[in-house]
């Protein structure tokens, strides 16, 4: 990962190069920012540049033997440390595993999040956190000599989901680390952190990507028209997985898959929406969001239609039922309908369990709208 391969941050990459020019490095730094961002991207890029053999004066060769390594996330001397959930007993060939899975989504996915890392391992009903043992790991990798002579890296994905236990165990490594030791770590929830962790690191704040950034990438890394990049960059919430989601998405499955749970739940057909919650369970997290952000978008423009009607977008069969559920349910009622998808949203992006939190939402969307009929 380069950072040429990064949409946008120009000001950011100019920073963290300059950092390094300048000799102002700091050993422990805290990369924070949104899910689906460009946070831990933006780490691998600043390691690869940090430790690239031919660097110019903006960014990483690409070429050397140190980038070559760093692109297959091989060196030996950067280190990646992620939550996982502990086996029953000490298992090398386990970890094994757990380690090259995380290699090969990184490579496919730069801007995966954890939920992606827990779908693929298969480990959605298990605790996955950064745990002492790990953390032990870290003491030790921070003790051992640099393979190839030069700076150690040590790259920690979602600090926040490291245990009381785990954060105290590498405090003393963290503010006293032996010499060419850097410890790069990526959060997406900043406030979970332990404050003793925050106040030995330099924080990094990641801004969101851009509507120009975004489009930019979609349109010219994944083939999207204009008018598609806008619709998938509105559905997104800054997180450029989704946006690629939502481009591959029919959506006219997603205006079916709306309209089916709403006349469920105008009918009270509980069997029904247990049946659909299932389904949800069984589809991707990305997708279990862009399901949810696009009921956002067509309860909006429901609200706007009461209002407004010449600021909603869409067209055709999408546009017909705005209109008719618009008239049905009255304004108090899309308010309420709006807030708990916007909760529910907010739980399924922190790893609530899919199916509970998508029934629970449906059965109290049935008794919103069957008492505030318009």
């Amino acid at each position: 990962m380069r950072f040429e391969e990064i949409p946008g941050l120009l000001a950011l990459k100019e920073t963290l190069v300059l950092s390094h020019q300048r000799n102002h490095l700091a050993h422990a730094q805290l990369f924070s920012g949104q899910e689906g961002g460009a946070a831990l991207p933006l780490a691998i890029a600043y390691a690869t540049y940090l430790l690239c053999e031919n660097k110019d004066a903006t960014d990483a060769c690409g070429s050397c033997p140190t980038c070559q390594k760093m692109a297959k996330h091989i060196h030996p001397d950067v280190h990646y440390f992620f939550p996982s959930a502990k086996p029953e007993k000490e298992d090398g060939k386990q970890q094994s595993r757990v380690n090259e899975v995380w290699r090969e989504l990184i490579i496919e996915q730069p801007y995966a999040e954890l939920g992606d890392l827990i779908s693929v391992l298969d480990m959605e009903n298990k605790q996955n956190q950064i745990s002492k043992a790990e953390a032990k790991k870290i003491v030790q990798t921070v003790s051992m000599k640099s393979f190839e002579g030069g700076l150690k890296i040590l790259i920690i994905w979602y600090p926040e989901k490291m245990n009381r236990a785990a954060a105290n165990a590498i405090l003393k490594v963290l503010e006293e680390p032996p010499e060419n030791t850097l410890y790069l770590m990526v959060t997406y929830h900043y406030e979970d952190l332990l404050t003793t962790i925050i106040s030995r690191l330099q924080l990094v704040t990641i801004p969101s990507f851009s509507e120009d950034e975004m489009m930019g990438y979609l349109v010219k890394n994944q083939g999207a028209t204009a008018e598609d990049a806008i619709k998938a960059y509105r559905f997104s919430n800054g997180s450029l997985p989704n946006a690629v989601a939502d481009l591959k998405e029919d959506n006219e499955d997603e205006l079916h898959w709306f309209i089916d749970w709403m006349r469920n739940c105008i009918g009270a057909k509980y069997d029904f929406l247990s049946r659909m919650s299932e389904q949800f369970k069984q589809i991707s997290r990305a997708k279990q969001q862009i399901k949810m952000r696009w009921a956002l978008e067509m309860i909006r423009n429901a609200i706007l239609v009461k209002g407004a009607e010449d600021l909603i977008s869409s067209q055709g069969p999408e546009r017909v039922f705005i209109l008719k559920f618009s008239n049905a349910i009255n304004f108090q009622g899309l308010e309420l309908i709006y807030k708990d998808l916007s909760e529910t949203l907010y739980y399924l992006e922190r790893h609530a369990h899919p199916q509970m939190a998508q029934l629970a939402l449906s059965i109290r969307l049935s008794n919103i709208i069957r008492t505030h009929r318009g």
